[in-house]
């Protein structure tokens, strides 16, 4: 058996703890991530098999899924064969009767809040408490073995000019809080770093949501500063994606929030680049260059700060000079187009 958590419950497990006496590997999905630490070891990270590797093989394998408060949408391939076993057994929680085997049939279906569901598992479990299985370690097995392969291609790119963007996170890593509050836009490069950096903290992986309204990051990150005053918030964007509310950076000094502001430049709409060179073939491409704008000199023109990075040596100094700064500060990465394993997962799923 295995978990799956969505946003919906994202704070249950402060208060339910059903899983630390099943000993039953969990995977958190959208803004669920960092209700179960990411170094938790009951955590195996992503649900999202698009940036965890080890997904498919976990979920492939798993016998009974229990889903909670998890829609059995288009990012879990709509419980198809494409990502679990035909044969394994689904068990779902929701609040909303309409998602109960909506797109998967059912063994068992709850109509009913999971932080209740959870609270009477737990009465039901009473002082039992299940001990480590095989199945729990295959798990780790796997994460590590999906881990370890992004870590060789950030090792092996360190050096490359455009900087890799598995490179630049693996340093980017190294340099800030375990317990980071980010604030994720769209953009390829993006999906580099959803797959590397930890979720660790509830309430702490503001993402899009299920609509994907691209650009919605940076408002989003202005609302999280002021929810967090004592603390650095940091966006990730692409640079297509930071177009569509850049005049929100005059917001950003007006009301002295802080914000780190990271964006990956590659001059282009690179998911879309890649998808339409990877499904249409050759080197032609639609409506996906832009130019490669200093976006820490629009910055400065807001009355911010900022600088380019262009080389690995250059992120642990800059990032450091983006926390120590009272303005908001935007980092201009300028990066290298390069598939991420979305858009790999994208391109595998529509072939």
């Amino acid at each position: 058996m295995l978990l799956l958590f969505d946003h919906r419950n994202r704070n249950l497990l402060l208060t339910a703890d059903s899983e630390y006496a099943t000993r039953l590997p969990y995977y958190s999905i959208t803004m669920a991530r960092g209700v179960l630490r990411d170094d938790h070891p009951y955590s195996m990270g992503y649900a999202d098999p698009a940036l965890n590797k080890a997904v498919h093989k976990a979920f492939q394998a798993a016998d009974v899924v229990l889903v909670l408060g998890k829609r059995i949408d288009y990012r879990l391939a709509l419980g198809s064969a494409r990502l679990f076993s035909p044969t394994a057994k689904f068990i779902q929680v929701d609040i909303h009767q309409q998602e109960l085997g909506h797109n998967r049939n059912l063994e068992l279906g709850i109509c009913a809040g999971a932080k209740e569901t959870l609270h009477a598992l737990n009465i039901a479990l009473g002082k039992e408490k299940w001990k480590e299985t095989a199945w729990l370690k295959q798990n780790r097995v796997w994460r590590t073995e999906a881990a370890s392969v992004l870590d060789q291609l950030a090792e092996t790119e360190r050096g490359a000019k455009p900087m890799h963007p598995a490179s630049f996170f693996a340093e980017w890593k190294k340099h800030v809080p375990e317990n980071q509050l980010y604030a994720w836009d769209g953009g390829d490069f993006v999906h580099w770093g959803r797959a590397t950096l930890p979720a660790n903290r509830p309430g702490g992986w503001l993402r899009l949501g299920p609509m994907g309204t691209i650009g919605s990051a940076l408002p989003n990150s202005l609302a999280m500063q002021l929810a967090y005053p004592k603390e650095k918030i940091v966006m990730v964007t692409g640079d297509g994606s930071l177009g569509f509310y850049i005049a929100e950076l005059d917001t950003a000094v007006r009301h002295n929030l802080p914000v780190i502001i990271v964006v990956g430049n590659d001059a282009g709409w690179g998911l879309e680049r890649e998808l339409q060179s990877a499904l249409i073939g050759g080197d032609t491409t639609v409506a996906c260059e832009l130019r490669s704008t200093r976006y820490d000199t629009v910055m400065k023109g807001f009355g911010g700060d900022g600088e380019t990075i262009d080389r690995v040596e250059q992120v642990g100094p800059a990032t450091a000079r983006a926390y120590q700064s009272n303005k908001p500060y935007l980092l201009n990465v300028k990066i290298r187009g390069s598939r991420s394993p979305f858009t790999e997962w994208q391109i595998a799923g529509k072939k």
